[in-house]
Parts: structure tokens; sequence; C-alpha cells
């Protein structure tokens, strides 16, 4: 009987140990290591520190990965955007689209220093479609083809950009006080 008990005790007392992490909190504090942070957040779920490591991790994750997008942006050239509108227009484009261009060129040529809006476009460099989702104070989706662009008209202020091209995870977050181009690819 004792035999059994002791076997017992040290089953429940081995299979403990090997439910806990194999980690600190002090040495997942101080690892750039996602396996460590990782198995430090699956044993611990509600430590107090977990939600800053999950945050860790993630930045740990983009940073390292090489198929993270790289975003690059650009001030915005008018001259270039009106070839592409004058393309546009040429091929006739459909009412939803014709409305969008016309709103973009007011916005363009207009001299108030004042507006409220800003030009954003996104330029696609990957092989792969893409859809932007813009949240901030208002919130905007915007599809973007593979190796293409599209533009939208936003309200000035801060904004986090979000998407996935070619199965890479893309998020910044930028404050948008006037026109820009941000060119995204997977590499």
């Amino acid at each position: 009987m004792m035999k059994k008990l002791s076997i017992f005790v040290f089953f429940a007392v081995s299979s403990i140990a090997f439910a806990q992490s194999k980690y600190t909190i002090a040495q997942a504090e101080a690892s750039t290591d996602p396996k460590v942070l990782a198995n430090f957040i699956k044993f611990n779920p509600d430590h107090p520190k977990t939600p800053a490591l999950k945050q860790k991790l993630y930045a740990v994750i983009m940073d390292g990965n090489p198929k993270a997008a790289k975003p690059t942006v650009t001030p915005l050239s008018t001259a270039k955007l009106k070839i592409e509108v004058k393309k546009d227009i040429a091929k006739g484009k459909n009412d939803a689209h014709t409305q969008k261009t016309v709103d973009l060129l007011n916005h363009l040529f207009s001299n108030d220093p004042n507006r409220r809006e800003a030009y954003v476009a996104i330029e696609n460099k990957s092989k792969c479609n893409m859809i932007v989702k813009i949240s901030g104070k208002k919130f905007y989706n915007l599809d973007v083809k593979a190796k293409d662009q599209n533009f939208i008209l936003v309200d000035k202020g801060t904004y986090t950009m979000t998407t996935t091209i070619c199965d890479a995870k893309y998020s910044s977050v930028k404050t948008i006080n006037k026109d820009i181009i941000v060119s995204l690819n997977s590499k």
C-alpha cells in the first residue's frame, strides 16, 4: 500500500512539474527568444505580466520575421497622380470610382490650408491582393490588388494601418496630417 501511495505521489508531483513553464518571469522578461516567451505565456496565462509579455512576443516575431511587411512612405507626387487620374477617366471607370476621382481632384486642387482631409495612397508591390484596414477616429477599408495601387481620402489624425500581405502581417501607427503614399511589399 505504501509503495502504491509513493508511486502515486511521484506521478502527481512530476505531472505538476511538467505542467509549469520551464522559465521564470525574470527569464521571460530578459529574453527575446519567442519560444521562451510563448512557453511562459502558455503556462502562466493569469500572471500579471503576461499581457506585456504577449506584446513583447508580437514585437519579437514581427521584428525578427523575414516575411514581415516593410513599408516605405514617400511624399505625394501630384504630377504622377494627374497622369493616373487621366488614365482612369480615359478608361471610363464606373460611377463610384469616378466620384472618388472627382473627390480626389477637388481635394488636390483646393487651396484651403484648413482642409480636414488627407489623401492616402497604398501601393501594393507584392503578388498578393490585400485589404488595408485604417482605424482611428473613423474606420476605412481599402482593397488593393496585387502589383497595383488604390487611394482614399481620410480625415486627418492618427490611424493604425493593418493588413496581411502574402501571409506577412503589417501593422503601423501613422499620424496622417498631409497627403502620403505608403508602399507595401512582402520582402
